[in-house]
């Protein structure tokens, strides 16, 4: 198990945040997929001066174990195009990587955290073994 820092978060959004000026420092859209992306992407939109975050909801976790399918109930308008940039905390199993280049497949994807050695993001500033369970700290653990 590993506690990632607020600290390891921020240089993480920082890098993200590089990255994205680097590659369309115009027209920028931020998504953040529910919940893991909602703090990663908050912080990232606030480095580029970005007010108007987009949010994914999805869900393939329920009581800490992963579901057979993934949820969609997003109700914001999330442009398919590759000035949107999705954010998300971590890419564990891919599922939702796969799903998010699926529905939108212009887009280009950030996680603060790959852990799958053969699905990955766009971007993702930490690289951690699979298999390692990742606490954030936003969450409650119990």
């Amino acid at each position: 198990m590993k506690d990632v820092t607020f600290a390891e978060v921020r240089d993480a959004c920082q890098a993200m945040a590089d990255k994205i000026k680097s590659e369309n420092p115009n027209k920028i859209t931020i998504a953040a997929v529910s919940r893991g992306g909602l703090i990663p992407a908050t912080m990232t939109a606030h480095l580029l001066g970005i007010k108007d975050i987009r949010f994914i909801r999805l869900s393939s976790y329920a009581n800490d174990k992963q579901q057979s399918e993934i949820i969609d109930t997003t109700l914001d308008e999330v442009p398919n195009e590759p000035t949107t940039f999705i954010i998300d905390d971590i890419c564990d199993s891919g599922e939702t990587l796969l799903y998010l280049r699926h529905k939108y497949p212009a887009t280009k994807i950030y996680t603060v955290i790959n852990k799958n050695p053969t699905l990955q993001p766009d971007f993702a500033p930490i690289t951690e073994p699979a298999g390692l369970w990742i606490n954030f700290p936003w969450e409650v653990v119990e």
